[in-house]
């Protein structure tokens, strides 16, 4: 929705600074009126009021009496303000009711009566309750003073009584059918700007979760595959100097691709679950989402890969929600795997894991490499720390990551135990 249709929603009354008509989004197409339409609306109200409720023959006079013309030419200026009616409703129905009113030295010559109810259409239609209230109350008085023109043209008192009650109940009937409709109209714009808002909700969601399974499918590729590199890399630098340990790499290449495809498995089970039309899913599938218990077997296979890594506890382990303990997980797992990529081939990574009163924090230490790491040892893309953060953010904790001073790169993080946003005390 755009600044000036809501600035118009709010300010009905604002008067446009140019002719444009700014319509809020979500009004449906036949109850906003256009230029086009209008060049045939206005017209035809005027000649259906110089036809019903004006002594039109009179027009004949006016070679004799040239003032008359002015009564018809002041009902052609009544329709003027009617083409500013849904930029600034409640404006033009203020100067219409006062110009209605103020016809009545004019009348019965020129009695202007269908310009109300367009005004009033315009402004119920764009306005709450209490606003449509009070203009169909002040429309009831200028209805009132135009059928009060039947005192004017009856000298029997039994004929201007009848013609001031007829004149009284179809303006009446006029003015309760336009202004229902106007309100019937105002449901439907409510009910297709809530439908719209729906839309937009589920859109994001969509986005939100499209952004999760695209963090989840990172950590999981990007951590097999650079395990599965270095395997190979280093089965084959040995192939010929020890053999023996070829079978070894081989098997810790298989083991690794087959947990990526049970995760992989599992995330596309959960995926397809609500689809009647996808098998049902295995046990792999339906796994639990990895975790702190996992920690263990991955800081197995890196050290399979040659890089042994050096874990530290501290404080009383607790359980934690199951959202917080994936992002633990992955924050160790990514982190490791990036001293994969980058890190000296001796690196000797360090993983602490602080239990405290009201958060868990983790902090990956690891001797920066000055070339920044052998560039064979697996692709990267950068988006790695960038999904941390995204997935930090969500679960209410902090993330920093950056080279320090003595010449380590650190990742450290702070994920809550309980519900709650902490922020990094270090700024």
């Amino acid at each position: 929705m755009s600044s000036r249709a809501v600035d118009q929603r709010r300010r009905p009354w604002a008067w446009p600074a140019t002719a444009r008509r700014d319509v809020t989004p979500g009004t449906p197409t036949h109850l906003v009126p256009s230029r086009g339409r209008d060049a045939l609306l206005l017209p035809a109200l005027y000649v259906l009021n110089c036809l019903l409720f004006s002594q039109w023959h009179r027009l004949g006079d006016v070679p004799a009496q040239p003032e008359l013309l002015l009564v018809w030419l002041y009902g052609a200026v009544l329709l003027v303000p009617l083409v500013w009616r849904d930029a600034a409703p409640v404006a033009v129905f203020v100067i219409e009711w006062v110009l209605t009113v103020a016809s009545w030295p004019f009348m019965p010559l020129f009695t202007p009566v269908t310009v109300m109810p367009v005004a009033l259409y315009a402004l119920v239609v764009r306005g709450g309750t209490t606003v449509s209230m009070t203009a169909l109350s002040a429309s009831f008085v200028s209805n009132g003073i135009c059928a009060a023109v039947a005192f004017r043209t009856h000298t029997d008192a039994g004929a201007e009584l009848r013609q001031f009650v007829a004149n009284a109940i179809t303006l009446t009937v006029v003015t309760l059918w336009v202004w229902g409709m106007a309100r019937i109209a105002l449901a439907d714009r409510r009910h297709l700007e809530r439908l719209e808002r729906e839309r937009e909700s589920v859109r994001n969601a969509v986005r939100e979760e499209r952004g999760r399974i695209a963090g989840e499918l990172h950590d999981i590729v990007s951590h097999a595959v650079t395990v599965i590199v270095l395997q190979a890399a280093g089965a084959r630098r040995i192939v010929d100097i020890r053999p023996d340990q070829l079978e070894q790499s081989l098997t810790n290449i298989e083991l690794t691709g087959k947990q990526a495809m049970t995760e992989l498995r599992r995330l596309l089970g959960v995926l397809n679950a609500d689809d009647p039309t996808v098998r049902s899913a295995g046990p792999d599938e339906l796994a639990p989402r990895p975790g702190l218990k996992d920690i263990a077997p991955l800081i197995d296979s890196l050290h399979d890969a040659g890089m042994p890594v050096c874990v530290r506890s501290d404080g009383e382990p607790r359980s934690l929600d199951p959202s917080v303990e994936l992002a633990a997980y992955r924050i160790v797992q990514e982190g490791l795997t990036n001293v994969l990529k980058h890190g000296d081939k001796d690196a000797l990574p360090r993983v602490r894991l602080l239990w405290g009163r009201h958060d868990l924090r983790i902090e990956i230490h690891n001797e920066m490499t000055p070339a920044g790491g052998d560039s064979e040892q697996g692709p990267s893309n950068g988006m790695g720390l960038v999904g941390l953060r995204e997935r930090v953010a969500a679960a209410g904790g902090w993330l920093d990551a950056g080279p320090r001073d003595d010449g380590q790169f650190r990742l450290a993080t702070a994920l809550p135990l309980k519900n709650g946003l902490r922020h990094d005390p270090s700024g």
